[in-house]
């Protein structure tokens, strides 16, 4: 009689839960991903077959679903580990997902007033837009850094015809890391790992190193935007601003993520003491774990991963809170927005990081149950990270009234200092009407075009 294969080994990973946060964090998903696939790896090299073919199927769903993240993959040339791969597709979502918000805005926003998209940074012209929102762009962008661009294709196509492969191999890979190293010397130092230091230096994270220092400026320039851009809006439209009586931009800018890390780690004397200080740092109130969504779950163990992840965490959420108190605020001011043409902002502020996800086209859940060997934990961790609901939006204090062709009153109990707007001519002179108060009803001194929206908005000082 056979005897009885060993019974598989348990996998215990948290739920797939895609979280309605404004302020994602990423312990839970990374944690699924990466335990499933660092075990699947295992069990698919196993010499026992029952094992071999659960880690095959394990193999085959996540690939599935890894087809949905093809946009966040790291596409790595040299390196193949799983775990970590799908932590940097996890990130690289999260990332993206207010770059996106933002990005829509500010386009809507250059509609009225023009925004400069570029960015130059590293040596480079990036186009912000196009970052977010073009694949290909990103991959090139990405590809050029790390020394595979048209440049260094050039200099390797002009190489001597008779080297050996050897030869040529090692010409070709000094040609691309030196142009990948030229660039990562530009990098802060927060951003200088995986050179060396500890023994261990790959071209692959210090390409992530600097596509990670790249979507964090890209980030700081959305929020420079996003308030510039707000300013305009409020100086060009201030008749609108000044009738509803809103609060300006008043909150803090600027934390500055950099002097949080260099404090904590300057009295460190190995890498035990600086990650135990890391993880002591609070920012805006906030500690790292919240930021994290809680520990890691690290198969492939890395004291430089896990540094570089908490100082990565830390300066994405420096630009994070700044664009979650920029979102603050333009819920506040909803009405203006609503009355320059820009109503669209505050349900946009509003999406959550599961709205992106669904909007992306990835799925938001992942049924393991036909796995034996997979138990789900419920993750218990609460960040307190703060949100946003529409239930907060503030009613508009504004009469709407779309208008018949020459319609010239608008009924109601109005007093003198209201302030009139046709919205379809907002660029126009004729933004601000012309009227008459008559027992209580606005008349315009010209007839208003069929469908057009005018706003009667009350003096705010009363």
């Amino acid at each position: 009689m056979a005897e009885a294969a060993p019974a598989l080994p348990e996998i215990s990973v948290p739920p797939f839960e895609c979280v309605g946060e404004l302020l994602p964090t990423p312990a839970n998903m990374t944690n699924m991903f990466g335990t499933i696939a660092t075990n699947a790896e295992k069990l698919a090299l196993s010499t026992v077959e029952e094992w071999k073919d659960e880690g095959e199927k394990l193999k085959d769903v996540l690939d599935t679903f890894r087809e949905f993240l093809v946009a966040y993959d790291p596409k790595w040339k040299r390196l193949e580990m799983p775990e970590k791969e799908w932590e940097i597709m996890i990130q690289r979502l999260m990332e993206e997902y207010p770059m996106y918000i933002q990005n829509t805005i500010l386009q809507l926003v250059s509609k009225i007033i023009p925004i400069n998209f570029q960015l130059p940074l590293l040596g480079l012209q990036i186009d912000l837009i196009k970052l977010v929102s073009d694949r290909a762009y990103l991959d090139q962008l990405m590809a050029d850094v790390q020394g595979y661009g048209a440049d260094v294709q050039a200099q390797i196509d002009g190489l001597a015809s008779d080297l050996s492969p050897e030869a040529r191999q090692e010409a070709i890979d000094k040609l691309r890391g030196d142009k990948l190293d030229a660039i990562y010397q530009l990098l802060p130092s927060e951003y200088k790992m995986f050179a060396g230091e500890h023994k261990f230096e790959t071209a692959d994270f210090k390409g992530k190193q600097i596509g990670d220092f790249i979507k964090n400026e890209a980030k700081k320039l959305q929020n420079a935007l996003m308030t510039g851009g707000a300013t305009a809006l409020i100086d060009k439209f201030k008749i609108i601003w000044d009738a509803l009586g809103l609060p300006g931009i008043d909150f803090p800018l600027g934390l500055d993520a950099k002097a949080l890390i260099d404090a904590a780690i300057a009295d460190a004397k190995d890498d035990v003491e600086k990650m135990a200080a890391l993880k002591n740092i609070k920012i805006a109130g906030f500690d790292v774990m919240a930021l994290l969504g809680g520990e890691f779950d690290d198969n492939v163990e890395s004291m430089e991963v896990q540094i570089a992840r908490i100082q990565t965490k830390l300066k994405e959420f420096e630009v994070n809170y700044e664009d979650f108190l920029i979102k603050t605020w333009l819920q506040k001011v909803g009405a203006f927005l609503k009355a320059i043409g820009l109503g669209p902002v505050v349900d946009l502020i509003l999406l959550d990081f599961c709205d992106f996800v669904m909007l992306m086209g990835i799925p938001t859940a992942l049924d393991l149950s036909s796995f034996s060997s997979i138990k789900e934990v419920a993750n218990t961790f609460d960040s307190g990270l703060p949100t946003l609901s529409a239930s907060n939006n503030p009613a508009n204090n504004f009469t709407e009234e779309v208008m018949s062709e020459g319609q010239t009153i608008i009924e109601g109990s109005f007093t003198e200092g209201v302030t009139v707007v046709n919205t379809a001519a907002l660029d126009a002179a004729t933004a601000f009407t012309d009227y008459t108060i008559e027992s209580g009803n606005i008349v315009l001194d010209v007839g208003a075009t069929a469908g057009t929206e005018y706003l009667v908005i009350p003096d705010s000082s009363g």
